[in-house]
């Protein structure tokens, strides 16, 4: 019985010791990692995908280390119990498999077996495995995807701080990039840079489709945060955090963070319209989100300011935005008393005296918001037909802003429209049964396009499509069937896992709802090692926290 304690004393050591290994990664790739750069934009991705590379390489190295030194003592303090190795093996018992595995961890292994069949069996195999042909996200980067997955999910747990150092780091690179908008280039990063290009970039981050992709992690996290906090003082935090993130996000007027926005806002109710508190606070989100466009609106008639172009753009140039601020203000202050003078309604296992904010909110709130997002879902169908075929109002829809984006072609979403229809004509007409499932290889996107289509894309538009600018496509055509299922039933079970941990930690939501962000955006845009790391360890935070609250026992 001594030896079991002092076995199981041992054990818990360890597992401090990976936890604490594992958290300086966590704190690495969320604060230092999107803020590093070698060379300014001149070889940023290369320098932040190999940064990314050895640092996952060093985490896995220590965990391996110290997996061994605690299979050895282990071993040398053995008893009449199972060692470590045993217990390892006994794990993969059928009747203990779910103890272990998760549905997550079969749709990662897919992943990667199929990726790696792909990448055999590619006509492209060096640019398979490395992703030079496209952004480095070739079966090399997903095997670092692969095992940071398992040692983040498996050795962390969240403590609050390692969100706010992030959101710290993304205020500093929102900031940056606000800078940047506004021609002031704070730390010189556009000298040498071409004059026509300087406008494609912002911040640390680099072009402005991956710097948003960054910054609506950053707001989602912020923002998820202010929402549920109780201390007064680090809701205020949040608050400036929140502002400053929107601000950064919409002063890169890129139109893949409109969908991240609408990912956040339309979630986001389903988690925390059951608080008056949370519920409040939702709309005061949506307030400091029209300061930050009013803030962009001003910044619009500084020098030099020739931006065009952008959903943002149209948005706060139109008639009516200029009368949003005040109504919906009032709107806030209106709801803060009235929420105050309802009769407080409290769940029944609370034994402590609560404001009446923090009270329950009728679920007849929620039931109406279920209502309006299915009947704006229904209108924007109908308008989508309408612009598209029918053709009968189009006059009245073109009043939206950027309502040329409501009709698809090949113009569509910068020529968006024009790269789909030849990814799904690669997919459908040129790649046979086994391309279908596994994909032409990871990241081999340009080669495919190149060798099919070189000659319209050139002719046409003057361009070469090195990425779909459609995670779900381009994963579709380098990856093949099987490997888009196996990374949407990874990303959908991963989130159900997480959201299940809300009643345990409720602040877990605030990865969740960065993870649901680049998610939706990530239909207009591409996966890059640029930003692309804080969103999977964002995601592997989400996963950890099941097993940080489920005892796992051989």
């Amino acid at each position: 019985m001594a030896s079991i304690r002092k076995r199981q004393s041992m054990s818990d050591v360890f597992k401090g010791i990976a936890s604490g290994i594992t958290g300086i990664y966590v704190f690495f790739i969320l604060t230092i990692f999107p803020l590093y750069t070698h060379n300014k934009y001149f070889d940023i991705l290369t320098a932040r995908y190999r940064l990314y590379f050895w640092s996952s390489i060093v985490l896995c190295y220590l965990l391996f280390l110290l997996g061994i030194i605690y299979i050895l003592l282990d071993y040398q303090n053995q008893s009449s119990s199972p060692t470590a190795i045993k217990r390892f093996l006994l794990a993969f018992r059928i009747e203990n498999i779910k103890k272990h595995i998760v549905i997550t961890d079969v749709f990662f292994i897919v992943m990667l077996v199929s990726m790696t069949i792909s990448t055999i069996f590619s006509n492209f195999n060096e640019e398979s495995f490395y992703g030079n042909a496209g952004r480095y996200q070739g079966l090399e980067c997903w095997i670092i995807y692969f095992l940071t997955y398992f040692a983040i999910t498996r050795t962390f747990k969240l403590k609050k701080y390692y969100l706010d150092f992030a959101l710290l780091a993304g205020a500093f690179a929102c900031i940056w990039g606000i800078l940047d908008f506004l021609w002031l280039d704070p730390f010189g990063f556009f000298v040498n840079v071409e004059a026509v290009q300087q406008g494609m970039f912002a911040s640390s981050i680099g072009n402005l489709n991956t710097y948003t992709n960054y910054t609506i992690m950053i707001f989602a996290l912020a923002g998820a945060l202010f929402i549920i906090e109780e201390n007064i003082y680090k809701s205020l935090f949040y608050c400036i955090i929140t502002l400053i993130a929107a601000s950064g996000t919409i002063f890169g007027f890129a139109d893949n963070a409109v969908l991240g926005f609408a990912g956040f806002f339309i979630a986001m109710p389903f988690f925390v319209f059951k608080n008056r508190r949370m519920f409040l606070r939702y709309f005061i989100v949506i307030d400091t989100l029209l300061i930050s466009m009013y803030a962009f609106k001003i910044a619009l008639k500084f020098p030099h300011n020739t931006y065009q172009g952008s959903f943002f753009i149209d948005l706060v140039n139109k008639p009516f935005f200029a009368y949003l601020f005040i109504p919906f203000t009032i709107l806030i202050i209106v709801l803060f008393f009235v929420l105050n003078k309802m009769e407080p309604k409290y769940v029944a296992t609370s034994n402590k005296e609560l404001h009446p904010l923090d009270s329950v909110l009728p679920k007849q709130v929620l039931y109406v918001y279920v209502a309006l997002i299915a009947l704006s879902f229904v209108v924007i169908i109908y308008i989508l037909l309408d612009m598209n075929v029918f053709k009968k109002h189009v006059e009245l829809w073109q009043q939206i802003p950027s309502s040329n984006q409501l009709v698809f072609n090949d113009y569509w979403g910068t020529h968006r429209g024009h790269n789909w229809r030849i990814g799904f004509t690669n997919f459908t007409q040129n790649f046979n049964l086994f391309q279908r499932l596994f994909g032409y290889g990871p990241d081999t996107y340009l080669i495919v396009s190149e060798r099919t289509f070189y000659e319209e894309m050139v002719s046409r538009f003057g361009e070469v499509y090195d990425s779909a600018h459609n995670e779900y496509i381009n994963y579709l055509i380098c990856e093949g069937l099987i490997g888009l299922i196996a990374y949407l039933g990874a990303f959908i079970s991963g989130l159900r896992l997480g959201i299940k941990q809300i009643k345990n930690n409720i602040y877990i939501l605030a990865p969740i709802m960065a993870v649901i962000v680049y998610l939706v955006q990530a239909f207009v845009n591409i996966a890059i090692p640029i930003t692309t790391p804080v969103f999977f360890v964002l995601f592997y935070i989400c996963v950890a926290e099941h097993f940080s609250n489920k005892e796992i026992v051989a």
